[in-house]
């Protein structure tokens, strides 16, 4: 498998952006008057929606924050893995 460290990290990078934008709900403002049973069921609903949202944020954060953790763990391995085959290659050289 082939992964693109500087790829992997743009993703959770966008996805921690993405999670700001998920955070920005606000409640209707001004409305009233005869509309204000509307306006109640409105206001119910802008805060069932912001509670979702709060929660799909912090696990699309949760999961850039694996990602990135993910991908430097992947590189500390290749880097580890290029080490130890250099060293098989020097000691078939020197047999």
């Amino acid at each position: 498998m082939r992964a693109d460290g500087a790829s992997v990290q743009a993703v959770a990078t966008r996805w921690a952006a993405l999670t700001d934008g998920l955070n920005d709900t606000a409640a209707a403002t001004g409305l009233g008057s005869s509309w204000q049973p509307s306006a109640a069921a409105v206001n119910g609903a802008q805060v069932d929606v912001a509670a979702f949202a709060a929660g799909l944020a912090a696990r699309v954060s949760a999961r850039a924050t694996c990602v990135r953790q993910a991908d430097t763990r992947y590189g500390a391995n290749e880097a580890e893995s290029a080490t130890d085959l250099a060293a098989v290659g020097q000691s078939v050289i020197s047999v």
